[in-house]
């Protein structure tokens, strides 16, 4: 079982990041992704960049970076990885969270395009991560969700080879951009289960497949975040909501658990890194 740091949470549910402005060129850590890289939680109440703490930012403190500003986190809540390369492709809200409050990099234009340009002209890069993926199940999901809120399981079965496939497709560009310009060490995160649900693990089992699969020729490491949720959640019967591993939603938000993790789920997720590291 793992072992975490009481201390070190409760930092950490606490922190207030400053909102870099990916101009500093002597940082050595460049964080891509979506929400579960960015520290998304729905219980903020005031949202601002500095409100947010992503598992990239855990790293960083345990790496002594975060202080003396050594990473940069361009990660966008909601981002596709379509949209990852192009920022007209369908995305959950990724543009219009960066419009409204923007991220804690600021940069115009796809997450794709800022990347090359800092692998490009910082060579004191030397670590980058990466988590793209759920989305892509997220939008499946709300397609085959009626008004009524029911989930229409056939549709989501007919619609995932088509999902899956085009992932592969996106993240073959991805990875394939990333090293043409960069040949250190790039860290691919897999994706959690944020349930026990049977489709949802299928789900998420044949997306992390794809990513292994697609990822495996470009020389990455896999930072384990499925398997590492599981070890934390298995003396919860493998539920990351009973473990802790996931924001604890008030009653006014209808209770329960929400899909993106707790600052003990970061935890988890920065661990499983720095086993790849």
């Amino acid at each position: 079982m793992l072992q975490f740091s009481t201390k070190r949470i409760l930092a950490f549910a606490f922190l207030a990041l400053p909102l870099f402005g990916g101009n500093e060129k002597n940082y050595t850590y460049l964080a891509l992704g979506d929400s579960i890289a960015f520290g998304y939680d729905p219980t903020v109440l005031k949202p601002s960049p500095d409100q947010y703490t992503g598992y990239p930012e855990v790293v960083a403190d345990f790496e002594h970076l975060l202080q003396s500003k050594k990473e940069v986190n361009a990660a966008c809540p909601g981002e596709t990885s379509g949209s990852f390369l192009d920022v007209k492709a369908p995305d959950n809200h990724c543009q219009d969270f960066k419009a409204a409050f923007g991220l804690h990099t600021n940069y115009s234009g796809s997450q794709m395009s800022f990347a090359i340009s800092q692998l490009q002209d910082n060579k004191h890069i030397d670590l980058v991560t990466l988590s793209i993926g759920g989305n892509d199940l997220l939008l499946l999901q709300q397609a085959c969700t009626s008004s009524s809120g029911q989930l229409n399981v056939g549709c989501v079965q007919a619609g995932l080879p088509a999902v899956l496939n085009a992932y592969g497709q996106h993240l073959f560009e991805i990875l394939s951009n990333i090293r043409a310009v960069y040949d250190g060490t790039l860290i691919v995160m897999t994706s959690y289960a944020p349930n026990t649900n049977p489709l949802f693990q299928m789900a998420i089992s044949a997306l992390d497949g794809v990513m292994v699969g697609v990822a495996s020729p470009f020389h990455v490491q896999f930072a384990d975040g499925y398997g590492f949720f599981q070890t934390a959640s298995a003396p919860f019967g493998f539920d990351p909501c009973a473990a802790g591993l996931l924001v604890r939603l008030p009653a006014s938000m209808g209770g329960g658990c929400d899909v993106h993790p707790s600052a003990l789920g970061r935890e988890v997720l920065a661990r499983a890194v720095l086993a790849a590291h």
